[in-house]
């Protein structure tokens, strides 16, 4: 991965000024916020925060373990991920380098970003999830009787801010502006994590044949870090399967 091609995000969130950059990053050392390490094929994220800045490169807390921090050091694809203040910030790392005395691991070392993505929480990035993934929200609701009810919805789209999904059966009444606890998104094969949402708008689709699809645009609510880790992660692989596709097509056109 580039990290000077706008592949993580649309180009218009893209911070390029190296000033603006430092004076990012520098204000995360200094409010020693948590960032998310990101590594391909690798189901969970590791968090470590900046340490140090020099011109150039910063110095980030190492993993946990030496079997981590070989992973980071000899990955080609890295990415880090925060929270500040309800937006989000990503980079990624063309390579990540360690630090050590006697086999310890003390520090990671990484090259100032040329670019990252910041995004505020009301203009978080949402992905466009393939019909043909199956992936779904499972949503428990009180029905009018007193009921509790559990249903599945496809899932549409997804940010690090919210979910879009769709309900093709008009089963699911769920209402404007109400906070729904217990709901959990499957994020791929044996990958669910528990969300709660808010749904901020409801749209209604007439379809041929009198199908009527109704679509939920939801907010996350209060979301853990290790869910919303977990949730920029499947954003990310989507955004490379896509791109890939996106290669491969146009490389059979080219042809």
């Amino acid at each position: 991965m580039n990290n000077t091609e706008p592949d993580l995000e649309d180009a218009r969130y893209q911070v390029s000024s190296k000033r603006e950059i430092i004076a990012l990053l520098s204000t995360m050392m200094k409010e020693n916020l948590e960032l998310s390490i990101l590594i391909k094929d690798m189901q969970d994220s590791i968090a470590t925060s900046i340490l140090r800045m020099e011109e150039d490169v910063m110095f980030v807390k190492a993993a946990p373990n030496a079997d981590l921090n070989k992973a980071i050091v000899e990955s080609s694809d890295v990415v880090f991920a925060a929270n500040p203040r309800n937006a989000l910030i990503k980079f990624s790392a063309k390579q990540v380098h360690h630090t050590k005395v006697d086999e310890q691991f003390l520090a990671l070392k990484v090259d100032i970003p040329e670019q990252l993505v910041r995004i505020q929480r009301r203009e978080f990035f949402r992905i466009p999830v393939p019909g043909s993934s199956s992936l779904r929200c499972k949503i428990r609701f009180t029905n009018a009787e007193g009921q509790f009810n559990l249903v599945w919805a496809a899932i549409a789209n997804i940010s690090a801010g919210g979910v879009g999904i769709s309900d093709r059966s008009a089963s699911i009444p769920l209402q404007l502006n109400a906070v729904y606890d217990d709901c959990h998104l499957e994020l791929g094969v044996a990958v669910t994590v528990p969300v709660r949402l808010k749904v901020r708008s409801i749209k209604k689709e007439e379809q041929p044949g009198l199908q009527t699809i109704h679509h939920f645009g939801c907010e996350f609510v209060e979301t853990p870090r290790a869910v919303l880790a977990s949730i920029q992660k499947f954003i990310l692989q989507l955004e490379r399967e896509q791109n890939a596709q996106k290669i491969k097509v146009k490389d059979g056109a080219s042809g």
